[in-house]
């Protein structure tokens, strides 16, 4: 038996100062059962040696068999999870001081998933703010129209949510296990198969921005590798796939971002996935190329 109203997954890989930080952001309690994962990083072995904060009450450490996938080792974590409700934290991340106060002002509510602002802090200078909080336009627009279509579909992101772990389980919702793009899955999922949500405009979380991330190179082409471009390309398909067998009106443009990537960068590769849709998919197949050709005449200048 447990006390735990809270489980907070972090997934972790080699960069322990940082990893620290985050933990010192959450308060220990008895209701909050914190659960790190480490991803195989090199010196994870001896983690609970070196850092004693990896021994306060109610934490649980973890290592994941095989590294590589932040998504492997948040369903890792989600198999030791006992909190009515699950809050999945990036380890380079923090919270808000105060943090638990904020959320058991909610926490007898009966939606499937709460929605937490965010702020966007410079890693190295939390005093600094970062361009990293892209979906708080999100809440500014809920507050215009109270519609929860975009936050459910396109908060692409797990942080800043708070979600019932019956909810999770009962429609076994799992990340992908990818390198990149591992978390966008799960969201879309969950906000579409979510029976009530509550949107709260306090932040939560505090989403941190800093060189050499996974992140960071999203939209950078100039940076963006071949297998990050596919890996993610390919996640956003199986998201248009899911949206097509379930009806959902799906109006997210990432794909066309990451697919004018793989076009400028390695056009073998674009023309392989355009045969690969059209094995595959064929229905997605044409309004593909239509949407992704009318983002090349709007490049050109030509309406």
């Amino acid at each position: 038996m447990n006390d735990y109203k809270i489980s907070v997954i972090i997934p972790h890989y080699n960069i322990p100062h940082l990893l620290m930080r985050c933990l010192k952001s959450i308060p220990v309690r008895k209701e909050v059962q914190v659960i790190v994962v480490d991803d195989c990083s090199p010196e994870g072995t001896i983690y609970k040696d070196k850092y004693p904060e990896l021994s306060r009450p109610y934490l649980e450490f973890y290592q994941t068999a095989q590294g590589g996938s932040a998504g492997r080792a948040r369903n890792l974590g989600l198999e030791h999870a006992q909190g009515e409700w699950v809050l999945f934290v990036d380890s380079d991340d923090l919270l808000k001081e105060g943090m638990y106060e904020l959320i058991t002002q909610h926490l007898e509510s009966d939606c499937d998933i709460l929605f937490f602002n965010a702020e966007s802090v410079m890693s190295d200078d939390l005093s600094q703010k970062a361009d990293r909080d892209y979906y708080t336009y999100l809440f500014d627009d809920y507050q215009k129209d109270h519609s929860e279509l975009r936050l459910r579909y396109d908060f692409q992101s797990l942080w800043g949510k708070l979600f019932k772990r019956s909810f999770i389980e009962k429609n076994h919702i799992r990340c992908d296990e990818t390198m990149y793009s591992n978390d966008v899955k799960f969201s879309f999922m969950a906000g579409h198969l979510a029976g009530k949500i509550k949107v709260v405009n306090d932040p939560l979380y505090i989403v941190t921005q800093r060189s050499g991330s996974l992140a960071s190179s999203q939209f950078n082409n100039k940076k963006i590798s071949l297998q990050e471009c596919k890996t993610r390309l390919e996640v956003m398909l199986n998201i248009v796939k899911y949206s097509q067998e379930n009806n959902i009106p799906f109006k997210g443009h990432l794909h066309l971002d990451l697919s004018r990537a793989l076009r400028q960068n390695y056009p073998i590769q674009y023309g392989f996935l355009l045969i690969k849709l059209l094995v595959k998919w064929p229905g997605m197949f044409l309004e593909f190329l239509r949407r992704d050709f009318r983002t090349i005449r709007g490049l050109m200048g030509k309406k």
